[in-house]
């Protein structure tokens, strides 16, 4: 899913890649560390590393470079990596850098080969093995993450409350359209949304389909504008092509596609949009009112000139006016800030778990007649590998902005029992793709715990 600010060219991942956690991606760096990245120095749990041996001395190379404040490039691995390993090398420790600092709780050798053992920062077990050849290089160098342990729902919040993150997650039962919470912690805390705000999106869009005010079938044209933040779906199209709003709406919720986004709120209107949070139950439609597009909040939070200042204090109307000024301007990124959180400014979507739990509960209940079509919409992509016999239908939508992981599915079990899921994480600095699939890896067992066939309680 293309979850992610366009400035980022590495941004654009499937959800299959998130849902197994299984790569690490080429990050962009910046000529200097982001200031709110603590100062790493190495760590190490009472371990040392025995450095009287090639793979010894690349081990503690390793551990140093990545707990640098200097990102890691080229140069610097030319010294540690073979020839022909240099750029997979780069790529993999520029993506781990972003995580530090790390702790080292273990190490084993081998013949010419080393086993890192290490916790990063938000408390993941992860290994990096190395092997070394005849000239003291390392010619081979992967990471390999270990999933937490997870049995009960106090596991679940013991190892996100190490995470160092605001954190709010949701298992809800769904009953008559009903949320019915199973578990949970801090839910009715207003946390980021990243792109599940989207969903509301496609709420609007819905109902303006139910009034006749919109066709599926009808076909919506391209511009200069909304091809400035990005497009995982349609980037290959110019300006003028025209895309029907059905295979926009899938894109928009299965790739988290933003252009596609800007093109189906600039079609309903933003007042659509704000009619669409009040009657999916949002928590405070007035704290997403006005309701920003993603061109408008991309320019605030990561643009030039930098208002982030001046949007966090703000009033409603001063926000309004902020919106029209950066919609009447072309967006121009601001590199410097591409990494940087814009949440601690007020600068994203915001809402609840139990806001989460009623718009996913709400499309489903109103896909029937002429928006039939959102169930298979929302369920595109399903974003999680779970046994398909035990749960026939997924719908998702997660979300990534630097600083916030967000992720939420809409699951019907083997029994016909529909449950909402949810998960948000808000850092005050950057973290890696990575991060995403640990995360993905404690979702799946958050998903086992869930009580398939056993009664409601009374």
């Amino acid at each position: 899913m293309c979850w992610t600010l366009p400035v980022l060219p590495h941004r654009v991942r499937t959800a299959a890649a998130l849902a197994l956690g299984a790569a690490l991606v080429v990050v962009s760096v910046g000529s200097c560390a982001p200031a709110e990245v603590p100062s790493a120095q190495a760590g190490s749990a009472g371990v040392q590393i025995s450095t009287g041996t090639p793979q010894g001395v690349r081990a503690q190379q390793v551990m140093d470079m990545l707990n640098s404040d200097w990102p890691i490039g080229p140069v610097g691995v030319e010294t540690l990596a073979a020839p022909d390993q240099v750029d997979a090398v780069v790529t993999t420790m520029d993506g781990l850098w972003w995580d530090r600092p790390y702790t080292l709780s273990g190490i084993e050798y081998g013949a010419g080969s080393a086993t890192l053992r290490l916790l990063t920062s938000y408390g993941a077990r992860q290994d990096i093995e190395l092997d070394t050849d005849d000239a003291g290089m390392v010619d081979r160098f992967e990471v390999v993450n270990h999933p937490p342990e997870i049995k009960s729902w106090a596991d679940v919040d013991d190892v996100l409350s190490a995470t160092g993150a605001r954190y709010s997650y949701r298992v809800s039962r769904i009953v008559d359209g009903r949320c019915e919470q199973v578990a949970g912690t801090n839910t009715a805390e207003s946390l980021p949304l990243a792109s599940i705000f989207k969903l509301y999106v496609l709420y609007a869009v819905a109902e303006e389909v139910r009034a006749g005010a919109l066709s599926w079938d009808e076909e919506l044209a391209i511009t200069e504008a909304t091809k400035a933040v990005g497009s995982s779906g349609f980037d290959e199209l110019p300006p003028g092509a025209k895309v029907p709003v059905r295979d926009l709406a899938e894109k928009m919720i299965a790739n988290s596609d933003n252009m596609a986004t800007d093109m189906l709120i600039n079609r309903v209107g933003t007042a659509a949009v704000e009619r669409a949070l009040v009657d999916a139950g949002h928590h405070d439609p007035a704290s997403m009112t006005p309701f920003p597009t993603m061109r408008e909040l991309f320019s605030v939070g990561w643009g030039r000139p930098d208002v982030r200042e001046q949007w966090k204090h703000a009033s409603r109307e001063g926000r309004a006016e902020m919106l029209r000024d950066a919609k009447s301007r072309p967006y121009e990124p601001d590199p410097e800030r591409s990494h940087s959180p814009a949440s601690p400014y007020g600068a994203e979507w915001y809402g609840s778990a139990e806001d989460i739990c009623r718009v996913h509960a709400g499309l489903q209940t109103g896909a029937t007649g002429p928006t039939a079509p959102v169930r298979d919409i929302v369920s595109a992509i399903p974003g999680i590998d779970l046994d398909r016999e035990k749960w026939p239908y997924i719908a998702a939508k997660a979300g990534n902005l630097p600083g916030d992981l967000t992720f939420s599915w809409y699951a019907v079990d083997r029994t016909g029992q529909p449950w909402v899921l949810s998960l948000q994480m808000n850092w005050t600095r950057y973290h890696s793709p990575a991060t995403a699939g640990w995360l993905m890896m404690t979702i799946k067992q958050m998903f086992g715990l869930i009580p398939v066939g056993q009664p409601a309680a009374r």
